[in-house]
């Protein structure tokens, strides 16, 4: 069993991601780098043993998370580039994901529970933010792979996650949701993630993308919407 992290970069994030890096490194036992659109592996990446950085051939986004492939009993952290991990974050994590029962069950920071099973805008949620506080742990339908934790087995492979760049939250949630494991926004007090501040305005995901969901999209977030509570007593 190891403990891992898998991140995904592109190089308007250059400066901010040493910053994400070291926040997490000494954490695991090793962290996974998807850089997208670099012409090759810096060599503060290459040359840190217990990172594996790679470039791949297209640019993957967001799914360069799930390029690479963990075993069934390794424990996977979905982390961002433009966040600060604390240093309590991957213990306090694993603690909570034990307790819980791994099998079954993932944790992630920021997540959302839809109000509608069949909604027409990602206006219809109820939002836990990645930065904010949390008293107690709540199930949600949806995790975010900002500061996500998960056993080997319950990561999707890349095959069902390959075509869903730009929203792999929603693809990943559908493929828990169908395998029967639990989606649960973890509790935690101020500081437990960060964000790092950016030199220059750049796009985003939630710009581009997210604010527009796509009616395909919408169709994928119908199939687990409002779905959290099912069976919970």
């Amino acid at each position: 069993m190891a403990v891992r992290a898998h991140m995904a970069s592109y190089p308007l994030r250059e400066k901010m991601l040493p910053l994400a890096a070291q926040s997490i490194i000494d954490q695991v036992d090793a962290l996974y780098l998807c850089l997208n659109e670099w012409g090759e592996v810096p060599a503060e990446y290459k040359d840190n043993p217990k990172i594996h950085a790679f470039v791949p051939e297209e640019d993957q986004k967001d799914v360069g998370k799930f390029f690479t492939t963990p075993d069934p009993d390794d424990i996977v952290f979905f982390v961002d580039d433009d966040l600060i991990y604390s240093e309590i974050f991957v213990k306090h994590m694993i603690q909570r994901l034990e307790e819980k029962g791994p099998e079954k069950v993932v944790f992630g920071t920021h997540a959302s529970t839809y109000t509608e099973k069949t909604p027409t805008s990602h206006r219809q949620r109820d939002v836990v933010k990645v930065g904010r506080p949390l008293r107690r742990m709540q199930r949600v339908d949806q995790l975010a792979t900002c500061g996500m934790v998960a056993m080997g087995k319950n990561v999707a492979p890349y095959e069902f996650m390959k075509d869903s760049q730009k929203f792999v939250d929603v693809r990943y949630a559908r493929w828990l949701y169908e395998n029967g494991v639990e989606s649960w926004a973890i509790d935690r007090q101020r500081g437990f993630v960060g964000r790092i501040p950016a030199e220059r305005n750049h796009d985003t995901i939630f710009k581009t993308f997210t604010r527009r969901t796509p009616p395909a999209v919408l169709a994928e977030i119908s199939v687990f919407a409002s779905r959290s509570n099912e069976g919970v007593e």
